[in-house]
């Protein structure tokens, strides 16, 4: 009942303060697919994308528009690929974003006469996949992954996919996207499949992948581990939800509890320990203090009694780690489920011990007392822990604490360090060739401040976890080989990574009836394959003609939140699979956030699907769309605060994209700048309908169109067209130095400012231009009219490709 009346309070409050009602005309000519549209069609009187952006996207890609093709004798190449968008759902603003940015750099660069190539392609996506297919069976089918098994269980992922890629596509389409589409990549197709294959092998020969046991993140919730980058810092008030526990786990209290010392100290018998994370103490293996902290300088060294282990001793050691300021100033230390015990457990030579359960997700365990218990969850555990400290009279209270807990972007869980074996890339020598090739100018990046980014991160990255615990995905080409050999005492066993296990065993140099053989069944991170997506989406490793012709790529264009998830990850292995460096400019657009400035997320409603945007969507659809959850409620401020979505249209929403700045970090989108845009179009369409009449209304003028003895001889023609050459080397200038808002806001301000409101406003009030033709005069300023607006038109067309094309398409050609 609230969520109904809290959608009633939105209808209420946005009654009166709708969005503006524009005329809309459907395009009805029975035009064939990939025909040309008929343009001997009126005109409507207003402008309607309905009517505009029908046909044309599929007669420009039957007709190998966008394919590479050489436009000039002396032509350049030109080539970009879209950043992969996940297979898991529809696009996003931030992939509108991306698309309409990159199709104005390629469009203009066709117009320039270059051969060029853009190439699309989608993401399998392995977490964010197996997360939604796991839920669609479980919902569906009423069982689970592992009751499926992994076999069927990517067939179960193929037929999604299958059945969702198209969706991706079609809304490129929408979008006026001009990739070619021949050259359409999936990350788990066949040849990119090898590629990454073939990618793992040559590091893994050279030594520049290894297998090693460290502390990694572990989400309980995915069960898997994930990379550094995929982990948010969060400072809760009181508590936090965890994905599949039923309560919520209080946070910011830290707890004191006491370590008995073996062979007490005059009057000290005890040492006291404070934490907030009691569920890891049965994996505790030593007590750390501050060795200049004067409080426990004459206990370093001895041996403290476990409190949950009867029979179980551990020392207390000193560190430079252990904050004297932060609790007690003694710090329990647990190697295998902390990143800064780990580290002071080396030093320190202390075992590690696991107490958390990565198969099930839960803690072991930790006393004979609790052994009727099979398994406990962890937070579970916590509370066990701590009713045992009270038990034993081992607890001494608890302080407030502000925690700061890591977080897995993906899941919302808690992240648990954990020990484990894993496939780990050594990237020193990668990290440090990707930072010189920033350093000597082979890669530019188009915003300063990025590269300070950039020289942090490639100075201070460790090693890349790249094992991830998933079915989808591609599994690691390496096989565990053992020689099972009889009599041999020193039998060999070795990891060897091969494309098939035919030849792992070759590489081993067994025979098959003397050798295991088993494969890893871990899969690779997705962002390993995706690093390689630049060249090997172009054929690499084979040495194809487009490999030849197109890399590296002129430009990366993609997300700031990228700058380490994928745009470092694809020079260090470009540079070091192909010896190039994969791009020579980086553009990161910023991310988009509602207009009050929040992160557009499913949990709180505001994102917005651009196909809404562009085909409009009634508020009672949106409600359906947003309002899934109970209080889960659309932001009428920030989304639709006039009740329905007006149709935009494509290129309205492209130009209202292209005209925020790419300088500054985030983007807090505003419909109404689109809404602008398409009254902007109308001033447009009302001045094309002007230019074309006056062809169609004298046939002599029409006729005459293209005599070269009519020159202009006002001063007026003459004072447009050096605006026109002004605008024209203001966007070429601008578009080269990769400012798209800058020439977007120039055109915006020829067209409105100039072209519209002067130079055509004095035309049409003479009133002879057009109806009177009785001179070379007058033909003469009609011809400059048609002449600068077909030339601006060319000059928009980047921008808004439909409707330049519907307009250009029926104006007389010089």
């Amino acid at each position: 009942m609230r969520l109904k009346q809290q959608i009633d309070q939105i209808k209420e409050q946005s009654r009166g303060t709708t969005w503006p009602r524009f005329p809309e005309f459907e395009y009805t000519s029975p035009t064939k697919p990939g025909e040309k549209k008929d343009i001997s069609i009126q005109l409507p009187k207003s402008y309607s994308p309905k009517f505009v952006e029908r046909a044309w996207y599929e007669w420009w890609e039957k007709s190998g528009f966008f394919k590479p093709r050489k436009r000039t004798k002396d032509a350049s190449t030109y080539s970009m690929v879209v950043p992969p968008p996940n297979i898991t759902g529809n696009l996003h603003l931030g992939h509108a974003l991306t698309s309409s940015l990159e199709d104005v750099f390629v469009r203009w660069q066709r117009m320039l006469g270059n051969e060029t190539l853009w190439v699309p392609g989608s993401d399998h996506a392995g977490i964010a996949t197996q997360m939604v297919v796991e839920r669609f069976i479980e919902n569906k089918y009423n069982t689970s992954r592992t009751e499926l098994g992994r076999k069927k269980f990517e067939e179960a992922v193929w037929i999604w996919k299958e059945t969702k890629g198209d969706r991706i596509i079609e809304q490129f389409r929408r979008l006026g996207s001009s990739l070619d589409w021949d050259h359409s990549t999936f990350t788990l197709n066949p040849e990119y499949s090898y590629a990454v294959n073939e990618a793992f092998i040559r590091l893994h020969d050279e030594g520049l992948i290894y297998r090693d046991e460290k502390l990694i993140n572990w989400c309980c919730h995915l069960g898997t581990s994930v990379s550094d980058l995929e982990v948010n810092r969060v400072e809760p008030e009181s508590s936090v939800e965890i994905p599949g526990y039923d309560l919520k786990v209080p946070t910011g209290t830290m707890h004191n509890f006491a370590y008995k010392l073996v062979d007490p100290v005059g009057d000290v018998d005890e040492i006291i320990v404070s934490t907030t994370r009691l569920e890891t103490m049965p994996g505790d293996t030593g007590v750390a203090v501050n060795p200049h902290d004067p409080r426990y300088s004459n206990l370093i060294g001895r041996m403290v009694k476990h409190p949950l282990f009867d029979h179980k001793l551990i020392p207390i050691v000193a560190d430079n780690a252990v904050d004297m300021d932060k609790g007690t100033g003694a710090l329990k230390v647990t190697p295998a489920h902390s990143f800064v015990d780990f580290e002071i457990g080396k030093r320190h030579n202390l075992p590690l011990v696991s107490c958390i359960n990565k198969k099930l997700f839960k803690t072991a365990p930790p006393n004979e007392r609790w052994k009727n218990k099979d398994s406990i969850h962890r937070f579970d555990a916590r509370q066990l822990v701590l009713d045992y400290l009270h038990q034993v009279g081992l607890y001494r209270g608890n302080t407030d604490h502000q925690s700061s807990l890591r977080i897995c972007s993906r899941s919302g869980d808690v992240i648990e360090p954990i020990i484990a074996k894993q496939w780990f890339v050594s990237v020193n020598e990668m990290a440090s060739d990707a930072l010189q090739a920033v350093n000597d100018g082979r890669i530019k990046f188009v915003q300063d401040e990025y590269a300070k980014q950039w020289q942090h991160w490639l100075t201070t990255t460790g090693d890349w976890c790249i094992s991830r615990s998933l079915w989808w995905g591609h599994q690691i080409p390496v096989y565990r080989c053992k020689d099972d050999t009889t009599g041999h005492h020193n039998r060999r066993e070795q990891w060897v990574s091969a494309h098939t296990e035919k030849s792992a065993l070759e590489k081993f140099g067994g025979s098959p009836d003397d050798t295991t053989i088993t494969q890893d069944t871990d899969v690779l991170d997705t962002w390993f394959s995706s690093a390689l997506f630049p060249f090997a989406a172009l054929g690499w490793p084979k040495e194809t003609p487009n490999l030849k012709k197109f890399y590296p790529l002129n430009l990366m264009e993609t997300g700031n939140d990228l700058i380490f998830f994928w745009v470092a990850r694809m020079v260090m292995m470009g540079m070091k699979l192909t010896g190039e460096v994969p791009f020579h400019n980086v553009l990161l657009h910023p991310l988009i956030r509602d207009n009050m400035g929040r992160k557009m997320s499913k949990s709180v409603g505001n994102i917005i699907d651009p196909m809404d945007v562009i085909d409009g969507k009634r508020i009672e659809a949106l409600e359906f769309m947003y309002l899934k959850k109970e209080e889960k409620l659309l932001s009428a401020t920030s989304i639709a605060s006039g009740g329905d979505f007006p149709m935009i249209g494509s290129d309205a929403l492209r130009l209202a994209l292209c005209l925020y700045s790419t300088e500054s970090s985030h983007i807090n989108f505003n419909l109404m700048v689109a809404v602008e845009c398409r009254k902007f179009f109308l001033k447009i369409w009302n001045i094309m309908r002007f230019v074309i009449n006056l062809f169609e209304h004298d046939k002599f003028i029409k006729e005459q169109v293209n005599h070269t003895h009519y020159y202009v001889i006002r001063a007026g023609d003459v004072w447009i067209l050096s605006k026109l050459c002004d605008v024209i080397d203001t966007t070429n200038t601008h578009l080269s130095n990769h400012n798209v808002s800058a020439a977007a806001r120039s055109l915006q301000f020829f067209w409105k400012e100039t072209f519209s409101s002067v130079y055509v406003v004095i035309n049409e009030e003479g009133k002879g231009v057009g109806y009177q033709a009785t001179n070379d005069q007058q033909i003469a300023i009609a011809v400059n009219i048609l002449r600068v607006a077909e030339t601006a038109l060319r000059l928009f067309s980047p921008f808004a490709p439909f409707l330049t094309e519907e307009l250009w398409q029926r104006l007389p050609k010089q």
